[in-house]
């Protein structure tokens, strides 16, 4: 079996396993991920563990990732939907690019894919700020 996912962002759904994102270090960044397979049907999610990883480099292992963040409840398991939160603690001082990998390990078979990866942008915000 083969997991497509598609994130919500920007209120528009990406098919492609390659996706830039733009973050801001001070605010609450929300990833809407739906995962579905090769028949466009979706894949129970139920048990499994989604992981983002941002790090600096593509090649830095995932010890030196400076966002890791770990999913195991999720909004519509059964209907394959999760939304990932990365809080503004988890990005407060983090600005710049860097590069992130949305992976899924899947508890019964044991399989783990990646789901998306690429830029992802981290904004300071003026938000807030006085």
């Amino acid at each position: 079996m083969r997991i497509k996912s598609y994130i919500t962002y920007k209120k528009e759904y990406e098919e492609n396993i390659q996706q830039d994102l733009v973050f801001l270090s001070n605010s609450l960044n929300v990833i809407d991920l739906w995962c579905v397979d090769e028949d466009e049907l979706y894949v129970d999610i139920s048990g499994a563990t989604v992981i983002m990883m941002v790090k600096e480099n593509p090649s830095d292992l995932d010890t030196a990732a400076v966002i890791n963040k770990t999913v195991t409840t999720f909004t519509n398991p059964t209907a394959g939907n999760t939304l990932i939160e990365i809080t503004k603690d988890e990005c407060e001082n983090l600005v710049g690019n860097f590069v992130y990998e949305l992976r899924i390990a899947m508890t019964e078979s044991g399989h783990e894919y990646i789901l998306k990866n690429g830029n992802i942008c981290i904004q300071k915000s003026i938000y807030g700020i006085v």
